[in-house]
């Protein structure tokens, strides 16, 4: 699946939809320090992506990123909800459409680290950032991997 250049998230949304075939809604939020920046939220009809809509785009686009790595790694997370969070969905989606809810407080370790090197892979190939410095030749390999599966 091709990533576009320049990279926008949401054209990367329109095409990841095409290609899955299921409706991802992004939804802008006013994050508040004690609830997450961003949020994966599978319901029976659509997908949501909850992203911060009060910082910079770049942390947007990499929020958005985050989550949809979360999405295409197919992480599970865990059913513990804060309270925050839960009281942020309930204004946005009804209780009972609610089938799966993966924040960033409820991964674990590896899942959050293969969501973040995934999120950068797909901003570095779409040309929204580039790597500051070298990248170590021991992860080289697994980045070009990663990227090899966006064409």
């Amino acid at each position: 699946m091709p990533i576009p250049q320049p990279f926008s998230a949401e054209a990367f949304v329109a095409a990841l939809v095409e290609h899955r075939g299921r409706r991802i809604e992004l939804v802008g939020m006013a994050a508040k320090r004690d609830t997450p920046c961003g949020m994966f939220v599978e319901t029976t009809d659509a997908d949501y992506i909850f992203y911060a809509s009060n910082t910079t785009r770049l942390h947007q686009e990499h929020i958005i990123a985050h989550e949809i790595g979360h999405l295409l790694c197919g992480h599970k997370g865990t059913s513990a909800l804060h309270e925050s969070v839960a009281a942020l969905l309930m204004k946005n989606l009804s209780a009972k459409l609610i089938s799966r809810v993966l924040g960033r407080t409820v991964y674990s370790e590896a899942e959050e680290a293969e969501a973040e090197m995934l999120a950068s892979v797909i901003l570095i190939r779409g040309g929204f950032a580039r790597p500051a410095q070298p990248v170590n030749p021991e992860l080289a390999g697994g980045i070009d991997r990663l990227g090899s599966i966006f064409g």
